[in-house]
């Protein structure tokens, strides 16, 4: 919806304009249509608006209520607004606008920050200035859809939607080796931590407090999601059936899909041509008339258009698509990159989606609609369905001589040890004994092993691989000044995935592995609701999922590494570097390659356009 940034002096002195103009001109891509800045000591906000909600100038921010003098800098949607604007005007409140900016406000002012965010369904970012008492909360939603970066120095505190508003500010700007070190393994930083030296995430369902008192940062939790396990509701859904579960999950997918949709402005959904977007498609269309459909078209081997394009003709809607060739995608990547504020090591697949958003925004569409977060709540990616078997196999195996050596086949095949894959990324910064122990510790009630197991790999990747996944798409939608919603992830789906026994998720019983490739038969409740809406081979297909593999586009050059960042960085010879690139898989010269582009782009301040060209170079005839 937008872009907010500000500066906070805890020795109470005043804002200085020209800092926060810069913060201010960094953000404006991800609000063109309005902008605004609020100073009072010891505070200073910018906002820059993208208008979904109230187009008119009522919708204006920073928001200030005249009575109090309490302000609001917001960005992101608050899908039950309507029912707390039911609330607050029961209880004497006016309001001025129609949009839920206003509803927000009054809500902090009325009832508190504490006492305002568990009531919120929605995702957002926002700063507020309680003036009465002279305090600045910080608080982001609670799956981390809207993104909220801070970083401290000489008394102050300075925070922005995106990172690169930051780094002016900032008196020294240096990788973070840790975090560098999991992406060249292959992973992704884990919040609160980035790539940046002291840069951090506010964490999905946290807040911070600044005021009278206080000298540094504190990030305090009001939301896990391991909140929303509750022993009793699970135990209910394991004595239902699979047509009872289906028939839940489509009640709560619709009335997500519902306030999803509510938008003064245009609204469109991106449709891969798999199951979970065909299914938001075909909902959406009940709340929203005359819809595109936005597809990215990676062509080749690997292409999906012809099943993207099916659903939409199924559903009678448009169909609107972008091709993504080698050269279209050699020629974003630099910008893409930027952009994403993180080496595409772990999404190569960012530059098809901000194409397909920059094709939305030129039509004049605001708000897409997208099916991310259904794989990691039901259970959806190959790697964890592998991971599942392997432990089927492990525990029959325990008392089966003959299982017992196809388990040994069967882990040559697919080799894990603990510690490695999604959870050791987790275990990079300390988190395997805290966060993941929170997970054990959810599901301990549950009392067969296999199941556990599942439940919490499926929090496992929330934790991990969603969050990149919703960085992805908020850098890559607001690029083009367009917001990504979320149905999937909406409070009430979120409670019910948390309680759903995985064996309405993927087969963990050998009868359910044996009856269908456990490799494609999962998100099983998805499927079966999808059933009656979109056609019978999508409910069947493969996730693929903008597949893309950047060594059929450039030829990875060892002489591209040439003084450059990762030469600086790890202190390596080129001769030694050289030896690395040559000793590394394809998948691990990729990773090489991005983490040296964002490098140069970041910490060496390369010429885009330049580096751009050098890129164009490395393509593949």
């Amino acid at each position: 919806m937008c872009g907010i940034a500000g500066i906070y002096h805890y020795t109470a002195r005043p804002v200085d304009a020209d800092s926060l103009e810069t913060l201010r001109a960094r953000i404006l891509h991800r609000g063109p249509d309005d902008t605004g800045s609020y100073r009072v000591d010891p505070l200073g906000l910018v906002h820059s608006r993208l208008s979904i909600q109230d187009l008119s100038p009522a919708g204006h921010q920073p928001m200030i209520d005249a009575e109090s003098q309490s302000c609001i800098c917001y960005n992101g949607e608050i899908y039950n607004f309507q029912d707390l604007r039911a609330d607050l005007l029961a209880e004497g409140v006016a309001f001025k606008s129609t949009g839920d900016t206003e509803v927000l406000l009054h809500a902090c002012i009325r009832y508190g920050v504490e006492a305002t965010l568990p009531r919120l369904n929605g995702m957002f970012a926002f700063a507020f200035w309680d003036a009465c008492k002279r305090e600045l909360w910080l608080a982001r939603d609670r799956m981390g859809i809207k993104p909220l970066y801070y970083f401290e120095q000489d008394g102050s505190l300075v925070f922005a939607s995106e990172i690169k508003a930051l780094l002016p500010l900032k008196h020294e700007v240096e990788p973070d080796l840790p975090v560098l070190f999991e992406l060249l393994n292959g992973g992704t930083a884990c919040e609160p931590y980035t790539v940046f030296a002291g840069i951090r995430a506010l964490n999905p369902g946290s807040y911070l407090r600044l005021g009278p008192g206080t000298n540094q940062a504190n990030q305090r939790e009001y939301f896990s999601i391991f909140d929303h396990v509750d022993p009793a509701t699970y135990r209910d859904y394991s004595r239902a059936s699979l047509t009872e579960m289906t028939q839940e999950f489509a009640r709560i997918m619709d009335a997500s899909v519902r306030i999803h949709s509510i938008s003064d402005a245009p609204v469109a959904t991106l449709i891969s041509g798999g199951i979970d977007s065909s299914l938001v498609s075909a909902l959406t269309r009940r709340y929203c008339e005359g819809i595109s459909l936005y597809h990215a078209d990676v062509v080749g081997d690997h292409s999906e258009e012809v099943f993207a394009r099916q659903v939409a003709d199924h559903l009678g809607l448009d169909f609107v698509t972008t091709e993504l060739t080698s050269e279209t995608y050699l020629r974003n990547l630099v910008e893409t990159t930027y952009f994403h504020e993180t080496p595409s090591a772990y999404h190569p697949n960012d530059v098809p989606f901000q194409l397909v958003s920059q094709r939305a925004h030129r039509d004049g569409i605001k708000v897409f609609l997208t099916g991310e977060g259904a794989d990691e709540l039901f259970i959806g990616y190959g790697g964890a369905s592998k991971h599942i078997l392997r432990h089927r196999l492990r525990i029959t195996a325990a008392g089966i001589p003959l299982v017992r050596s196809l388990a040994s086949v069967i882990g040559k095949l697919y080799p894990y040890a603990e510690g490695t894959g999604v959870t050791g990324h987790l275990a990079a910064r300390g988190f395997t004994a805290g966060w993941l122990q929170r997970a054990r510790d959810a599901y301990a009630f549950v009392d067969s092993e296999i199941e556990r197991i599942a439940l919490i790999d499926s929090a496992v990747y929330q934790k991990v691989h969603l969050n990149s996944l919703l960085q992805r798409n908020d850098r890559m939608g607001m690029m083009h000044a367009l917001e990504s919603r979320i149905p999937f992830l909406e409070n009430e789906l979120h409670r019910f995935a948390m309680n759903l026994p995985a064996r309405f998720k993927h087969p963990v019983g050998w009868r359910a592995i044996l009856s269908g490739n456990p490799l494609t038969r999962n998100k099983i409740v998805v499927r079966e609701a999808a059933r009656p809406l979109v056609p019978a081979n999508i409910i069947r297909r493969k996730k693929l999922g903008f597949p893309i593999t950047p060594a059929t586009y450039m030829h990875l050059d060892p002489g591209f590494f040439t003084d450059g960042f990762l030469a600086a960085t790890l202190k390596l010879k080129q001769s030694e570097l050289a030896e690395v690139f040559a000793a590394a898989g394809e998948d691990e010269k990729w990773n090489l390659f991005s983490i040296e582009l964002f490098g140069r782009i970041y910490f060496l301040q390369a010429d885009r356009e330049d580096l751009g060209e050098q890129i164009l170079g490395l393509r593949r005839a």
